[in-house]
């Protein structure tokens, strides 16, 4: 938000804007939007048309972005937009009815048949034995940290270092600076069927139009919110690829490099992908997300630093 003193705000003429193919028309203090940029200072205050008859039209600028503008001009902060529920095609709706008919398990000749967990996925609480609330298992079905305790001693397993996949993913969660909403909790998506393109889409369109007009603070709070979600953002085993490969298309289309320098945007964006791309690759929107030179350049880039 401009740090404009309100009795500027007040005091200061309001300035017209036509948003849209539609020319919906807002309004805006003149000096608030003066002030949050070189490029809007000009626009409003300049020797062109706009400066001299009081108004803009923004035809390329769609209303939801320019409220979320808007709200950040007046308030320092803005609502993204919601989620919502995918409609199911007639095939994936006889698809659920056929699951739901056999949900507790496969059937042959009238017979359930009912899959054996490993020994791997086995966990114990740990109330039963004072250990973890989840164990290992020996072939056996006995607890190896039940066993421990019987001989007299406790044997921590060894861990394994991290994988080059868990480091940049570590990098990723660590590429955005988030030190001044940390105590912002963004909550999992744990509807499969839950929609989140528009969430997305909702910033990335907020971060091109700051990055168009110069508002370097709205572009960073834009990229931060973005991150927090994605930071979160469970793709439930491809559903939700889609969402992602939306995002990535609109951004590199909307957003260049500059000064030699990967665009934040791009960058956040090859690198979470390069952690996710083997639940993302079989999504064929994704796929020809993927034709384009600057999103494969940037991705390869990233995924390099998973080679051994």
């Amino acid at each position: 938000m401009a740090s404009v003193p309100y009795a500027i705000i007040a005091a200061s003429k309001p300035f017209r804007f036509l948003v849209g193919p539609d020319k919906k028309e807002f309004f805006m203090h003149a000096e608030l939007v003066a002030r949050m940029s070189k490029p809007l200072g000009t626009l409003v205050n300049g020797e062109w048309k706009e400066g001299n008859e009081g108004f803009t039209e923004w035809p390329d600028v769609d209303e939801g972005t320019f409220i979320r503008f808007y709200e950040f001009a007046y308030t320092g902060d803005y609502k993204a937009a919601e989620p919502f529920e995918d409609v199911p095609t007639p095939l994936e709706q006889k698809k659920g009815s056929e699951v739901a008919t056999s949900a507790s398990g496969p059937v042959v000749d009238g017979e359930e048949i009912i899959e054996e967990a490993s020994a791997q996925e086995l966990v114990v609480n740990h109330s039963m034995f004072g250990g973890s609330s989840v164990d290992s298992w020996d072939a056996y079905g006995v607890s190896r940290r039940y066993k421990n305790k019987k001989k007299g001693f406790f044997e921590e397993q060894p861990q394994p270092p991290p994988s080059k996949k868990d480091i940049i993913w570590r990098e990723f969660q660590e590429e955005i600076n988030d030190e001044p909403d940390k105590r912002v909790k963004e909550t999992p998506n744990t509807v499969p069927s839950a929609n989140y393109s528009e969430v997305f889409l909702s910033h990335a369109r907020l971060y091109a139009f700051a990055d168009c007009y110069g508002i370097d603070t709205l572009m960073e709070l834009s990229i931060r919110k973005l991150h927090r979600t994605l930071k979160v953002f469970n793709l439930h085993k491809g559903t939700r690829v889609t969402d992602i490969s939306q995002l990535i298309d609109y951004s590199y289309r909307n957003t260049v490099n500059k000064g030699g320098k990967q665009d934040k945007l791009r960058s956040l964006l090859a690198t979470y992908t390069a952690c996710n791309i083997e639940e993302m690759w079989p999504n064929l929107y994704f796929q020809d997300v993927l034709e384009s030179a600057d999103v494969s350049k940037a991705i390869i880039g990233q995924l390099l630093k998973r080679v051994d």
